[in-house]
């Protein structure tokens, strides 16, 4: 009797373990049905006999540019390039030519076009050429084709801005599926690592180098004297101060955003390198940010006098979509009280500059054969973008070698040169008003995140 009571106990406690563990191994193979055979269904419609060519990508900043090449098959037409998993397809825009029988293509032929990072869903996704044709019977038919990966590139991974205290992680990984190539987009809910961040923000000079130093009186601004001090009742003011300024509050307002954010120097005595790891042209590229902000101040170059020149001049790199840009410039001369510069020299728009190397400073370089007229001059730019911005350097002067010069998923850099340090409504402006300049690139950054 009491064998068989304790038989009924034990089969109490067991009989519902089973049950909950049998409930768990449902729900566990549902989801694996759900979630692992859509794909496994859309990989076997990929056709097997004919691959694209993928010969080059890069990402900068929060897009992703794509270069490649393909032949269509007799009867079919109408290619387009997607993102599928066969519930969810994405077009993907792209600039198409033809030379006889080979289709090339690239996402775009600006650096910071293609396709957008940050709106990319929560899914497993395949880059896949799509093309129509007809059967037997008249009817449109799509196919699917997978790209074979003809770049010197491997695997990447990125982290999508900050929003709502949440990221997610897309890895690009090439893979195989049954001997046929396949390029996978695995886009997952995260947060990000302690050691990436959403932005960087570079305040200009450090310890080392105060940058323009001016003397400041209540009607008129002029340099120091030849031992760099100030007379006649004159303020001395740094460029590396005012920069700093600028840049605590900017990473103060894009915090309050939910944004995380760095500083390659929080105080005026700290030594900045350029080349070394979390230097001035690396920790953008060390943390993974997706925007390098470079917050400079600019001076007339003459020595003694006040400058006539005044104004924000926004630098920018090459083949660059101007959106961005011109949503920087705006925002800052409204919000901050200022105005674009009326400097002609290096100018393509109102307020933003590109400046390349000139033919006597290739002339006069050190290094022959490391620069061109092609190449942006400031190294906050060139070096930051990696290849997107034709980076050179890979140890070929006194510096030591850019880690990230060769590298193809990079932040987007921007030069800001705020107002001239020798105009006095500049500085007057800059010094008083740092807030109002963070407001305005903060607001910028949102504005263009908005309508991208």
């Amino acid at each position: 009797m009491k064998k068989r009571m304790k038989k009924k106990k034990i089969l109490k406690i067991v009989l519902p373990i089973c049950f909950t563990l049998c409930i768990v191994l449902i729900i566990f193979l549902g989801i694996k049905i759900f979630t692992k055979e859509p794909q496994k269904t859309f990989l076997e419609k990929l056709e097997p006999t004919n691959y694209g060519e993928i010969t080059n990508y890069a990402i900068y900043g929060i897009h992703m540019n794509i270069e490649g090449k393909f032949t269509l098959q007799d009867g079919e037409s109408n290619p387009l390039l997607v993102l599928s998993n066969g519930d969810v397809e994405i077009e993907v825009p792209w600039i198409i030519t033809k030379e006889e029988d080979t289709y090339s293509f690239k996402t775009s032929d600006y650096i910071n076009e293609g396709i957008n990072l940050e709106s990319l869903p929560v899914e497993t996704l395949y880059l896949v050429l799509k093309t129509e044709s007809k059967d037997e019977k008249e009817q449109i038919i799509s196919k699917y084709y997978s790209f074979e990966n003809h770049s010197i590139y491997d695997n990447l991974e990125y982290y999508t801005l900050t929003k709502n205290n949440q990221n997610n992680l897309i890895k690009m990984e090439w893979n195989t599926y049954e001997e046929c190539p396949t390029w996978r987009f695995k886009i997952e809910n995260t947060k990000l690592p302690n050691d990436v961040y959403d932005i960087t923000i570079d305040p200009g000079h450090d310890g080392t180098d105060p940058g323009k130093v001016v003397c400041v009186r209540e009607n008129n601004v002029y340099d120091p004297d030849l031992y760099g001090n100030c007379y006649n009742g004159g303020t001395e003011i740094e460029e590396r101060e005012v920069n700093l300024n600028v840049s605590l509050a900017l990473k103060e307002k894009l915090e309050s955003l939910g944004y995380k954010v760095t500083l390659t120097r929080m105080d005026n005595e700290s030594r900045v390198e350029i080349y070394d790891p979390m230097g001035s042209a690396t920790m953008a590229n060390d943390t993974k940010s997706k925007f390098n902000f470079a917050i400079h101040h600019n001076s007339s170059g003459v020595n003694g006098g006040f400058s006539y020149l005044k104004g924000l001049e926004l630098y920018i790199a090459n083949d660059t979509n101007l959106d961005f840009a011109n949503i920087i410039v705006e925002e800052i001369i409204t919000k901050a009280n200022t105005q674009a510069s009326l400097k002609e020299q290096y100018k393509i728009a109102n307020g933003i500059y590109q400046r390349f190397f000139t033919q006597q400073e290739v002339d006069n370089d050190d290094y022959p054969g490391t620069k061109s007229t092609k190449l942006i001059y400031y190294y906050y730019i060139r070096e930051v973008g990696g290849v997107s911005t034709h980076a050179i350097n890979n140890g070929y002067s006194s510096y030591p070698a850019n880690a990230h010069y060769n590298s193809n998923n990079t932040a987007e850099p921007y030069l800001f040169e705020l107002g001239y340090m020798d105009n006095l409504s500049d500085i007057n402006n800059i010094k008083n008003n740092p807030q109002n300049y963070a407001e305005a690139i903060s607001s910028a950054l949102q504005k263009y995140l908005a309508q991208e």
